[in-house]
């Protein structure tokens, strides 16, 4: 066999493999092919043997990560103005105050045209309470000092 082993055969008989007869025989007849499968050997061992002592670089890890997230400039890549958050929260403290203000219990409320006044309504209900006919509870006797009679709860 004049030519030498090809790339995949000289990986196959690095990775221990089962090599045709006439590839185990070139390899077994050949200096140059021999001296690549022991270069690529001798390759895997010292990269096995750096990888297992290697100590992680720290720090260049936490400097690709510090760099992969957002900056303070934001998403959009504009800077913030630094009184923009103050302003906002006095804003907001504005609108609360003016919406207190205007919500405030103590603050009369008139009626609108053609509506009843809460007085009114009250004397209304007052004199439909005062003659004890509330509709609805015509069939509970008075005399009945156990009202648990009317009211099932499903305990029994």
């Amino acid at each position: 066999m004049n030519n030498h082993l090809a790339s995949e055969e000289i990986a196959a008989a690095v990775a221990g493999l089962e090599l045709e007869d006439a590839a185990r025989d070139h390899l077994v007849d050949c200096v140059v092919c021999r001296a690549e499968v022991a270069d690529l050997e001798n390759l895997i061992a010292a990269r096995r043997a750096a990888i297992l002592t290697e100590e992680p670089d720290w720090d260049d890890h936490a400097e690709r990560i510090m760099t992969r997230l957002p900056s303070e400039a934001g998403i959009g890549g504009r800077r913030r103005p630094r009184w923009l958050r103050p302003v906002l929260a006095l804003a907001a403290a504005l609108v609360v105050a003016v919406g207190i203000g205007l919500l405030r219990p103590d603050r009369p409320v008139a009626p609108t045209a053609g509506e009843p006044s809460v007085e009114e309504i009250l004397a209304e209900m007052n004199e439909l309470l005062a003659d004890d006919s509330i509709p609805g509870f015509e069939i509970i006797d008075p005399q009945e000092n156990d009202l648990e009679v009317y009211f099932d709860n499903g305990a029994s």
